[in-house]
């Protein structure tokens, strides 16, 4: 076959799916990541003035896996917004969080009694005090406390499990996470799931929700967000209701159907009769790759960039138009053949 052959074919292809041309912005986020996440983060525990939401600093861990993961061996390290002083505070060796479900961490409630007590917390660990709307923390593999006032960088990067950098923080995992307050703590995103490895992105302040092993586990989904998140709505309308043409949530994208049909002398499922090319229906159905049916923000697969063409809808007007141009093609060829 000649190369202009192959390259008609090529554009037959892609006109009949819709080129796969996906900007990476439209593209969803990240998947989670597969184990340990520091899900949220309180510091302001016994503040005089106003009132605290706790009395208690606490940290939240999230498991983000299938299956339960052992704190031995795992520490959480604190160092001010600037400073590069790395206070640790290690876990019982016993302890494990289980699959999708949480851990609480208490830290210092100062020296007053203001503010209620936390739920019951799975670890207490008054080593560290949390800054009160600014901070650096990290979740470590290993005793030894980092290093420099920003660890992600440089020898101790591989131990770093998870890092939240807050407000001013001179490191964080990208732009820092929103400064908190004595009424609003960081929380991870997505039900504490979201992580892009930007913490801008993954946290926001909100009123405190100190949650512990007792807490329900839900499942993450694969764009990181989690079933408590708002549902993006209802599909939207079935465009076969008036038409046919394009209907997401069909069995199948007959261009030759009721509205839009080409007639027979030019039906997109082939050339002179719709029967003869590769009908645009049943070998790639709009409503399966992706469901176009389903708008449901946190169920539906992830998106990814894939070469060659993605059938996102067909235009029979353009399939005819290709086929017509490789025909004439193919008749000049026989016909210089024939007066050769």
């Amino acid at each position: 076959m000649k190369r202009i052959e192959r390259v008609l074919l090529a554009a037959w292809a892609c006109l009949g799916c819709g080129p796969d041309v996906m900007d990476q912005g439209a593209l969803r986020q990240a998947l989670p990541s597969t184990s340990l996440v520091i899900s949220q983060v309180y510091g302001a525990g016994d503040t005089s003035s106003p009132a605290p939401a706790y009395r208690t600093d606490f940290v939240e861990l999230r498991n983000l896996s299938s299956q339960p993961v052992a704190l031995a061996g795992y520490t959480l390290q604190y160092a001010s917004v600037l400073g590069s002083n790395w206070l640790v505070a290690d876990f019982d060796p016993a302890a494990t969080v289980a699959p999708l479900g949480y851990h609480l961490v208490a830290f210092s409630a100062g020296m007053g009694t203001r503010g209620p007590n936390l739920p019951p917390a799975d670890t207490t660990n008054a080593v560290i005090n949390v800054g009160r709307a600014e901070f650096k923390v990290a979740l470590v593999s290993g005793p030894t406390a980092l290093r420099g006032d920003c660890p992600l960088t440089g020898a101790d990067a591989a131990r770093i499990v998870d890092f939240v950098g807050a407000g001013t923080a001179n490191c964080s995992e990208g732009v820092a996470a929103p400064t908190a307050s004595t009424s609003t703590s960081l929380q991870r995103r997505g039900g504490g799931c979201l992580d892009t490895d930007r913490n801008a992105d993954d946290f926001e302040a909100l009123p405190p929700t100190p949650r512990n092993a007792s807490f329900p586990a839900a499942p993450c989904l694969a764009d990181g967000g989690s079933p408590p998140l708002p549902d993006a709505g209802p599909p939207p309308p079935d465009a076969g209701a008036d038409g046919g043409l394009l209907d997401a949530g069909a069995a199948g994208v007959d261009a030759g159907a009721t509205a839009g049909d080409a007639g027979p002398a030019a039906d997109a499922g082939g050339v002179g009769g719709g029967t003869a090319g590769p009908d645009a229906g049943p070998e790639r159905d709009a409503g399966t790759w992706p469901d176009a049916g389903s708008a449901d923000a946190g169920t539906s697969p992830p998106l990814t960039a894939r070469s060659g063409c993605r059938c996102s809808g067909v235009d029979p007007l353009s399939v005819v138009l290709a086929l017509g141009v490789l025909t004439a093609h193919a008749r000049r060829r026989r016909a210089r053949r024939s007066s050769e």
